[in-house]
This record gives structure tokens, sequence and C-alpha cells, in this order.
């Protein structure tokens, strides 16, 4: 978009004082000053999917940050049973642990099984060597643990409006793009009608595609923190003749995604080969997938192996 915004420009200057207009599928007409505004709309959109992202994220370690504690919590309360509660029918109905990757029923399931026999536990006899009702060695009451199951609940719950927010910024970037990919298009065929008194500004057409040749092959990256936000990435140089530049692009999570990709940065073949960005790491345990792109001069390009890299949850201490 930027290329066409440039060229779109150009035609301008040229058929001064008039300017040139792009006629949709639609029939509604779309003006350099209206393209730009869409780039923008566009980009902020991106970035808002990147926001989306994040807060995701940030409900998902929510989320495993409570299953760590009930999970440690239901370990504490089987092993009361193992040591005070054997041959009881409390024992016997006790209920198999959670797995820590289970999804949110399989995980609150047995976890409501352990309400229920703690509440049971609580009004019955209490055998020698505990004092009712019962409390973990943690100091957790079985009031205490129902709340914090609930609000793995609600942790849950908000989660999912989380996924539902990255969704719908999703289909909106999607229907911008589509807008966007129909104009410029439409640009390419528009052109060489209005602009045949200038057959430079033709034969300067920006592409929607790469021009035919080859892939460029990847080069080797790799990705480190960099105390106390950033990333520091390197990578080996392309002997490819027709390298453009290098791009670093990222999306936010430890899976990268070419459709949420943006571009971090880029340099020429004569800079130095590293990037150091603070994309993604906004706090505490943030994730972030980064690539580099070798471009060619004919638009083709190779991204390297995927770079996951997290920001630790605390910085060790100076020695």
């Amino acid at each position: 978009m930027n290329e066409f915004i440039a060229h779109w420009t150009q035609c301008n200057t040229a058929l001064t004082p008039l300017f040139l207009l792009v006629r949709q599928l639609n029939n509604i007409t779309m003006s350099q000053a209206q393209f730009t505004t869409l780039r923008d709309t566009l980009q902020t959109q991106q970035n808002t999917i990147q926001t989306c992202l994040i807060t995701q994220q940030m409900a998902r370690g929510g989320i495993n940050l409570k299953k760590t504690i009930l999970q440690n919590q239901f370990h504490l309360f089987t092993s009361l049973l193992e040591g005070y509660f054997r041959n009881t029918d409390f024992y016997e109905a006790r209920p198999h642990a959670p797995g820590f990757t289970d999804g949110q029923e399989t995980f609150i399931r047995p976890l409501g099984d352990m309400m229920s026999l703690w509440l049971k536990i609580n009004a019955g006899p209490a055998p020698a060597g505990v004092t009712l009702p019962l409390v973990l060695g943690d100091g957790t009451t079985q009031g205490a643990f129902a709340s914090a199951v609930s609000a793995l609940q609600f942790a849950y719950a908000d989660e999912r409006a989380k996924a539902q927010d990255l969704a719908m910024a999703r289909a909106k970037r999607n229907r911008l793009q589509d807008q966007a990919y129909e104009v410029m298009k439409i640009y390419r065929e528009t052109v060489p009608g209005r602009l045949s008194a200038f057959p430079d500004l033709i034969t300067t057409l920006p592409r929607l595609t790469p021009l035919p040749g080859h892939t460029p092959v990847p080069v080797n990256a790799s990705a480190v923190f960099q105390a106390p936000n950033a990333s520091k990435v390197v990578h080996d140089a392309s002997t490819d003749a027709q390298l453009l530049r290098y791009e670093l692009r990222g999306t936010v999570g430890h899976q990268y995604n070419d459709e949420d990709a943006v571009v971090i940065a880029t340099h020429t073949p004569q800079e130095p080969r590293e990037f150091v960005t603070t994309f993604g790491l906004t706090q505490p345990g943030a994730e972030v997938a980064l690539k580099v792109f070798v471009v060619l001069t004919t638009g083709n390009e190779a991204g390297s192996a995927t770079m996951s890299l997290e920001r630790p949850l605390a910085l060790p201490l100076a020695a």
C-alpha cells in the first residue's frame, strides 16, 4: 500500500490540476488521500490485533497461575487423605488429580468433587490427629478453595471473551485488506488508460505479486532476551545476488502467525545484521514469536525458522 500511495502521488502530480480517482466495484471512487486513510486504518487495526493477542495472553497466564495453585492444593488435600483417612469411605471416594494441560471441564470436574468431599469430611467425625473443619497445610479452608475454583471459572470466561475480541479484530482487518486489494488491483487497470502520455508511470506500476523468479534461501537467525524488556535478534548474511533488504516480523505469543505478523524493523544488506526491539515484551511472562525475512528485488521472500522468546517473570538479582 505504501508503494501504491507513492506512485499515486506521482500520478496526481503528472495530472495537475486534475488527480487520479479509482472507481471501486461498488461504483464509489477513491482518491489517493482516501487510500492513505485506508492504509492508516489498516495499520491501526493490525496494532489492535496485537493488543488483543497481548490481553488474551495475559488471560491465559492468569488461568495457568490459578491452575497451578489449585493443583497444588488438590495434592495437599489428597495427601491428608493418604495420611489420615485410609480405610474410610472418604478415601475410596477421593477424585483423581487433574492434569495441568486438561481443558476447562476436565480440569474443574475433579476440583468440584474435591469441594464436595471436603464438605462431607468437615461434617463427619474427626480421625485421630485431625481437627475439623479440615484446613490444608498452606492454610486453605474449604470455602477459600471453593472461591478459587469459582475464580478459575470466571477466568476461563474472561479468556473466551478475549478470544472473541481477537476474532472480531481479525474479521475487521480482513475486510480492510480485501478492500485495499480491490483498490490496488483496479488502480493497476486504471493507470495505463488514464496516464498513457506518461509511459514511465505505467512501467513503474507497483506490483501485487512478486515477479517470476526464485525463492531465496532463508537465513539462520537466533534471538535472546535483553533486559529489561527487549529481544535481540542476530542473523547470517544472505548471499543472494538479488537481495534487497532484511525484515524482522513478529506476532505476540509463542506461535508465529503469518496473517497476524507485522513488520517490526528492516535494514539493508550493508547495515549490521541484528535487530533490537521491545515488540510484545510489555510485561513479565510475555511471549513473542519472530522471524527474519530475506526480501529480493523481485518481491520474492523467505523467512527464517520461528524464534520464540519469553520475558522472564522475575529478573535475577545482580551478584
